[in-house]
């Protein structure tokens, strides 16, 4: 990757982090990533997220609560790199209704103070994940990144929206070089649980119900995680100017198209529940990706049905047995993280835990 020596890559533990980590250091760039294992859901998951990454050496993880303005203080005294990507924050539009402030502090405070230390004074190109949500319900379809995004209908959209708004200001400011691409529903091998298609794959495997929101016709546009990496990847290689740009499949689906085709792969037929759509939800979702076919020649590779065999083919392999190296790295790790976890409350300044690649 041309003059990329060096990542951050906050939120490496998480989904679209730990692929994107993969994919640089095969590439050969070093990676310092970034991650507070926070329990929005089980982080030994996101260990396990990372057992790839902790064979390499070129990878090193930094334990960091980008909430705490004096640790990432200490982190950007502590490293020089080329790029950062922040994929770090508290995703979910329901969780966000009933924890809005927890939002507000991951989504938005955190990202200033990202802001603070890497778009000031020496920035080097910043890759902002965003959100299909910031489109809300009243943007025409399909939804173009010049729309202007003033109806977010959740905490977690606003967030995700101010997100935005603070790394134009740093660009405005600063000068500093920063893309943000609004991801479209993610999905993919290490799907966080609470999304919808892990969720019905799981009680689809179980001979369990499916409980769908509404009706069913709610629509997304689905994203596979390959296919957000080589986005991304492309991103980090913009030197100047602010962009925002779409990464989506650019073809949406219904819940019950979603459910049909799932049940097909997993072979049963799914028993399904409806229950009323709860606050926040956007009826449909659906990106307009010709400025990133224009800028960047990207277009989705992975279409809907492969992307889906190829996460129920990972979801069954996930009860099979670890190889040695990886399942005693990722044991280390989870001991240190307990450790961090219980102790950073009382370290100055919650100053990062460095653990390095390979040895962790």
């Amino acid at each position: 990757m041309p003059h990329i020596r060096t990542a951050l890559v906050t939120g490496c533990a998480g989904f679209i982090g730990s692929h994107l980590t993969e994919r640089l250091l095969a590439s050969g760039v070093r990676v310092i990533g970034v991650d507070s294992f926070d329990d929005y859901y089980d982080p030994r998951l996101k260990v396990a997220n990372l057992e790839t990454a902790l064979q390499n050496p070129g990878f090193e993880l930094e334990l960091v609560d980008l909430t705490d303005a004096d640790a990432v203080a200490s982190l950007a005294s502590n490293v020089q790199v080329d790029a950062v990507v922040h994929l770090a924050g508290i995703p979910g539009v329901r969780r966000s209704i009933e924890e809005p402030a927890r939002y507000v502090r991951a989504n938005v405070l955190a990202t200033q103070h990202l802001l603070d230390r890497f778009s000031r004074a020496d920035a080097v190109p910043l890759v902002f994940a965003g959100s299909s949500s910031v489109y809300g319900d009243d943007t025409p379809a399909p939804f173009a990144e010049t729309a202007p995004c003033v109806g977010p209908k959740s905490p977690y959209a606003a967030t995700k929206r101010a997100g935005e708004l603070l790394c134009r200001v740093a660009h405005e400011t600063f000068a500093a070089p920063i893309t943000v691409v609004r991801l479209f529903t993610v999905y993919g091998p290490r799907q966080r649980p609470d999304l919808a298609i892990r969720r019905f794959a799981n009680a689809m495997l179980a001979d369990e119900e499916i409980v769908v929101y509404g009706d069913g016709s709610a629509a997304r546009d689905y994203t596979h995680v390959s296919d957000v990496v080589a986005g991304i990847s492309h991103a980090m290689r913009e030197r100047e100017g602010f962009g925002v740009v779409n990464l989506g499949g650019s073809s949406p689906v219904t819940t019950m198209e979603m459910v049909g085709s799932l049940g097909r792969i997993v072979g049963v037929t799914p028993r399904v529940r409806h229950v009323p759509q709860p606050p926040g939800e956007m009826r449909q979702t659906f990106a307009d990706v010709r400025l990133a076919g224009d800028r960047w020649a990207w277009r989705p590779q992975v279409g809907f049905e492969d992307g889906l065999a190829d996460f129920v083919l990972w979801l069954r392999a996930q009860g099979a047995p670890k190889p040695a190296p990886a399942r005693n790295a990722a044991r280390r790790l989870a001991v240190r993280i307990g450790q961090w976890l219980r102790t950073r409350n009382v370290r100055a300044h919650g100053r990062p835990l460095r653990l390095r690649g390979s040895t962790a």
